[in-house]
């Protein structure tokens, strides 16, 4: 008697199951990482967009700081300059006083 066996393995169901809980675990975890990495890339360009904000908020703090300083140290000099304007003024006035007191009208 001749016994039929096919070399053909049949599938065993329990590592059919393994083998596809196991495809879909390295699924997950591959979207898990792609999903990390997206939102710490989110995350660092948020950082980075709030540091040049602050860099861009503090140069314009600094401008302004400067353009005040320049404005301050503008009107300082017209100041100076007024004074040594007045002064110059004064002193012309009280030389033609002297020279007035000086000519001798009595000739």
């Amino acid at each position: 008697m001749a016994i039929n066996v096919t070399n053909a393995p049949r599938p065993d169901p329990v590592q059919l199951n393994l083998r596809e809980t196991r495809a879909n675990r390295v699924e997950q975890r591959s979207e898990q990482t792609t999903e990390t990495r997206r939102a710490q890339q989110d995350n660092r360009a948020e950082k980075d967009q709030a540091a040049n904000r602050r860099r861009v908020e503090q140069n314009n703090e600094t401008a302004r700081n400067q353009a005040r300083a320049n404005d301050e140290a503008a009107a300082a000099d017209r100041r100076a300059a007024q004074q040594a304007d007045q002064k110059t003024d004064t002193q012309r006035r009280d030389n033609e006083k002297t020279l007035g007191r000086n000519i001798d009208t009595t000739a």
